[in-house]
Parts: C-alpha cells; structure tokens; sequence
C-alpha cells in the first residue's frame, strides 16, 4: 500500500524539511507542497508533535529511571538476606516480584521504540544530511538524489 502524497508531505514537513526540499523529494512543485502545508495546518502540527515527542520520551525515561533504582533498591535488600543455609522455597521468596521486572520490561519497550517506520527513516537520513553538509559539502551535495531517490521507493512500498 503506497503512502499517499498528502501523508508524506505531512510526514516530511513535520520532521523538519523544508518545503523546497520536500517538493524535491517527492518530485512536486513547491506551489503544491505549500498548498498542502497551508491547508492541512502542518506548521502548527509540526510544533505539536516536537512537543508531545519530547515530553512523552522524558516522561517514560524518568519513570524507567525511578522503576530502575526501586529494583535496585530491592534487590540489594533481598541479597541481604541470602546465605547459604537457604532451601529453595526460601530462595524463591527472595527473587524480585514478577511485576516490578514487568513494568521495566514495558517502560523498556516503550523507550526503546519500535521498528522504523517511514517517518522515522526520514528523520535520520535528515539528520545524517545535516551532519554530513558540515562534514563534507561535495559528498553531501552528491548524496541528495540517491536520498530522494530511496525515500520515493520507501514512501511506493508501504
């Protein structure tokens, strides 16, 4: 199922390309994709979403912060009461709760992310283009049209 233009102007615009950029991307004029940036209210979106996307990341990386040091925590004082006199049914009480490693389990995933996704791609060849125009302008400059190239196929195969 291909992406469909709109979705990937919105895609493209609100990981940070310009609207020049993108019209070259996706092989449209500028006209449309400022039409489309206009009358979808990208800029606005665009704003939201860097917003929301930071927020969410730190508050799942400070509650996996705290649900790690709790285990911790927990661990150090079950391990206090090791020795080995121990049977295992005493052992088996000394092992952390199922749902303390579940919910790090979970905060884990959720910090980690999920397979890359079109957007996702976009957002680190854009940041490898940036870094490699301060790096090397020549190869940056010779590199643009393959990028274009592979973000059309991509955008086609989805």
């Amino acid at each position: 199922m291909e992406l469909t233009k709109e979705a990937a102007i919105a895609l493209l615009f609100k990981e940070g390309y310009e609207q020049k950029d993108i019209a070259r991307i996706l092989r449209l004029s500028e006209a449309t994709i400022s039409k489309h940036v206009t009358k979808g209210d990208l800029r606005k979106k665009r704003l939201d979403h860097s917003i929301k996307r930071t927020t969410s990341e730190e508050n799942a990386l400070t509650a996996l912060a705290h649900q790690t040091t709790v285990i911790r925590m927990i661990s150090e004082k079950l391990g206090e009461q090791l020795n080995d006199s121990l049977n295992t049914e005493e052992l088996g009480k000394l092992l952390i709760p199922k749902g303390e490693i579940d919910a790090v389990q979970k905060l884990f995933t959720t910090v980690k992310g999920k397979e890359l996704d079109w957007s996702a791609i976009v957002r680190i060849l854009r940041e490898f283009s940036v870094w490699l125009k301060e790096e090397n302008l020549v190869m940056a400059q010779n590199i643009v049209e393959p990028i274009d190239k592979y973000l059309n196929e991509k955008r086609k195969s989805l």
